[in-house]
Order: C-alpha cells, then sequence, then structure tokens
C-alpha cells in the first residue's frame, strides 16, 4: 500500500473517530436524561450505575403529567413562543434587508447600536423591566413574555440574517431589478425563499431560547394556568425541598419540554439543507 493511500486511511480514521466521539458527547446528557426518567426514585444513585433500569418506571411519566400540568403549560409555551417568533420574523427580516441591501442615514450608527444591545444580560435589568410592565398594566399576562423575548432576542436574530441575505448572489437581485422589481419585491421573492435556509435556523434559534426562558416567566406571571412549561418543571424541584430533589420526576418532566424541540427540527429539517440558489443564475 502507498504512502498516500496510508494517509489517507489514517485521515479517515481520525475523522470517523472525531464523529464518534462529537456524537457521544452530544447524546449523552439525553441518554442520562432519558436512564433517570425511567428509574425510581430509590434506583437514580445506585452504584454501580445502570444505564437501563431494572425495573421502568413508566408511572414517572403518568405522574409528571398532573404534576406539571402539562396541558396548560404546553398551551401557555406554545402562545408565547409562537407569538414571539412571529413578531421577531415581522420586524427582524425587513430590518436584515435593510442593513444588508439598502443604504439609508445613520446606517452604521444604527447597525453598532443592535450589536452594542447584546452585551446586555435580562437579569441585570429585571428590576426595572418588572416595574415598566407594571405601569404598562401587563403583569401576569403572556404579552408581557412575548415583548421581553422579542426584545432581547431580535438583535441577534436581525444580525443572522443579515449575514444571510449578504451571501444572496447580487446577480439574482440586478436581474429582478432589470425585471422592474421593487424593494419589497425583490425582498419577498427573492432573499426570502434564497435564504429559506437561514431563516430556519432563526426559527430554531427563536424558538429555543423562547421556550427554554424561565426569568421572565418566573417574573411576571403568577397565575398558574398562564405559567410556561419550564416553570411548571421548576415547580417540581420546590415541590419536596425536605426530601431531597425528585430526580426521576424532573428528568421525566426535561424529556416533555425537550419533545416539542424534536418534533419542530424534523419538521422543518428540509429547508436547511440543500442549496436554496442552485439554478437561480442561468
Amino acid at each position: 500500500m502507498s504512502r498516500h493511500k496510508v494517509m489517507k486511511y489514517l485521515r479517515k480514521t481520525v475523522f470517523i473517530l472525531l464523529l464518534a466521539l462529537i456524537i457521544v458527547i452530544l447524546l449523552f446528557p439525553v441518554a442520562a436524561m432519558v436512564s433517570v426518567s425511567l428509574k425510581r426514585a430509590n434506583d437514580v444513585f445506585t452504584m454501580p450505575v445502570t444505564w437501563i433500569p431494572k425495573v421502568i418506571a413508566f408511572e414517572n411519566y403518568i405522574q409528571v403529567f398532573h404534576k406539571m400540568n402539562i396541558v396548560s403549560g404546553f398551551r401557555s409555551s406554545l402562545i408565547v413562543t409562537g407569538g414571539t417568533i412571529v413578531l421577531i420574523m415581522v420586524i427582524a427580516i425587513p430590518a436584515a434587508y435593510a442593513f444588508s441591501n439598502l443604504d439609508f442615514y445613520f446606517k452604521k450608527q444604527f447597525y453598532y447600536v443592535v450589536l452594542v444591545s447584546q452585551m446586555f444580560a435580562p437579569v441585570i435589568v429585571i428590576i426595572p423591566l418588572y416595574s415598566l410592565i407594571n405601569k404598562m398594566g401587563l403583569i401576569d399576562t403572556r404579552f408581557s413574555l412575548v415583548l421581553m423575548n422579542t426584545t432581547f432576542n431580535l438583535a441577534f436574530i436581525v444580525l443572522m440574517l443579515k449575514s444571510t441575505f449578504d451571501g444572496v448572489p447580487k446577480e439574482v437581485v440586478e436581474a429582478a431589478r432589470i425585471d422592474g422589481c421593487n424593494s419589497m419585491e425583490v425582498m419577498t421573492k427573492i432573499y426570502l425563499p434564497v435564504s429559506s435556509t437561514g431563516i430556519a435556523v432563526a426559527v430554531i434559534f427563536a424558538f429555543t431560547r423562547t421556550w427554554n426562558e424561565f426569568l421572565f416567566a418566573f417574573t411576571f406571571l403568577s397565575s398558574m394556568d398562564k405559567k410556561p412549561i419550564i416553570v411548571s418543571l421548576y415547580e417540581i424541584l420546590k415541590n419536596n425541598p425536605a426530601v431531597g430533589i425528585p430526580w426521576h420526576y424532573v428528568m421525566a418532566g426535561a424529556v416533555y419540554t425537550t419533545v416539542p424541540l424534536v418534533i419542530l427540527f424534523l419538521c422543518i429539517r428540509n429547508y436547511i439543507t440543500g442549496d436554496k440558489t442552485a439554478g437561480a443564475i442561468k
């Protein structure tokens, strides 16, 4: 076997081993979560650790379903997350298009403001935000969460979409303008279809951040039927402080909260693969 073939085989082997290691690292928390969720309380900390419990406790999911108020929690989370994604995209897509393709006064200054806004963590301003939301009469409303999640996720989505729009071939845009398309038509007929992959990634990011957001939901909501599923999961942690954290229930609840993320990814996976610009330029 020649030296070239040996080096090629070694590179391929190293790549496969590295890929397998990354997959194991990524799947380890998921496997641990599912394993603990199927154990009884006495089996969680047994030594040696067993991945497949001797007695599979499916009743954990039944009990957690009632403890977490799964139906109302999912309903609130879907309302808040859906409203946030719609509001973010309605604002972020035109803003990213403007930064990427239009010339206007103070464009660079506005862009720097968007960048600087990423420096502020929500926890730093939670007290003045609570006072503001209270004065607006939005305490204990889901709309307050939509506003807060939109505010703190919008800038990053705009930057993400701008980088995506920057990759749209200029030849396609020029051809559309020659055909008589105005700026709105260029955005809707060229940028949105060609950038569907980047938009899908932005939707996933916004969904994940909003679905898992805890601080605003815990601070601004008091009615149990309005609290998102992530806050319902926290209720399990504080139900029995005297006997410790019921990790088998917590992991079962975590499985419930993770399922929508998996479903979302499966639904839009076709939008984040492939080359959307293929055949666009003749």
